[in-house]
């Protein structure tokens, strides 16, 4: 990578930017600056925010956004933000802009970071010939894979995040048909992202007959840490349909040679999640628990994992 290229990680909530370089197969980023999404009218706005407080005006760009790239108009699914390939390459003076999903991006820069930038959440011997699967709850739930292919790997992006969920309690039952009195399909995003944390703690309050009051995420993990039971019961049962979710997922790749949880949400309940029963739904598959006794799983600790792995397709 000759000159800096503009790397941008957006999602529903933030968009991150970097200039990112290369030197000696690492990946370099300076200048890491988050923008708030509500705060901008489009992503033209945020990234030449981001490029005028540099005084920066580089030619490439791999900008990875929360959502599936099909075409050059590309749909956020959890933003009111569009991003038009041509027109942004016009609006930056841009000669080159890549567009990846921000998990096929996350899954991308796994590989380049440093042990300590991981967590171990349970350990394994893994399997080196099959899957990692990448997975993990931010605004939305994103879901990639890193797929062994001869001596090198490839990483296919997917939106597992949009599978049913599928509830195996009368609780859980009572949660979904609380979800379908506003939504036509309960989908495993719906209650396993930020805004998903709030939609379950609304229907736990419903179903139990107590008030609720207007709370974001953040406050909701904040409070169980602190130890108001209903934000704990909301948090508890977030961090084990999680694991369910994982390892249904895992089960359905064949990803035995780990799991990687990334996401924004993860890093920020790290001791409460590791007390959940996160693990043992992780496990808990009937006769195929022993496929996944010996599956790895780490969570991402770092912030900048998808703007290493832009940094990486920016050149490929």
């Amino acid at each position: 990578m000759a000159e800096p290229v503009l790397v941008a990680d957006i999602g529903g909530t933030n968009a991150r930017f970097a200039l990112a370089e290369m030197e000696n197969g690492a990946v370099l980023l300076r200048e890491t600056k988050r923008f708030r999404a509500k705060d901008f009218d489009t992503i033209r706005d945020a990234a030449g925010a981001y490029l005028h407080s540099i005084g920066a005006a580089p030619a490439s760009a791999c900008f990875a956004v929360a959502g599936p790239v099909t075409d050059d108009n590309i749909e956020f699914t959890n933003s009111r933000w569009v991003l038009n390939i041509a027109e942004m390459k016009k609006g930056l003076a841009l000669k080159r802009l890549r567009v990846v999903n921000d998990f096929e991006a996350l899954a991308t820069g796994v590989p380049v970071l440093r042990q300590e930038d991981f967590f171990s959440v349970k350990p394994g011997r893994g399997d080196p010939q099959a899957p990692v699967l990448v997975i993990g709850p931010g605004t939305g739930l994103g879901q990639a894979l890193i797929v062994p292919f001869g001596a090198q790997r490839r990483v296919v992006s997917t939106e597992g995040g949009h599978v049913s969920f599928a509830p195996q309690s009368d609780e859980e039952i009572a949660v979904m048909k609380f979800i379908l009195n506003e939504h036509d399909r309960v989908s495993v995003e719906r209650i396993l992202s930020g805004p998903g944390i709030v939609t379950l703690h609304r229907a736990l309050c419903a179903i139990s007959g107590a008030r609720f009051a207007p709370v974001e995420a953040d406050e909701i993990a904040r409070a169980a840490i602190e130890g108001d039971a209903a934000a704990q019961k909301t948090l508890g049962l977030f961090c084990a349909l999680l694991g369910r979710a994982a390892g249904d997922a895992a089960l359905a790749t064949g990803a035995r040679d780990g799991v990687v949880l990334g996401g924004g949400v993860l890093p920020k309940i790290r001791e409460f999640f590791m007390k959940s029963a996160f693990v043992d739904c992780f496990h808990d598959k009937g006769r195929m628990r022993d496929y996944l006794k010996d599956i790895p799983v780490r969570m991402i600790v770092t912030d900048g994992a998808a703007l290493a792995g832009a940094a990486i397709m920016a050149v490929d």
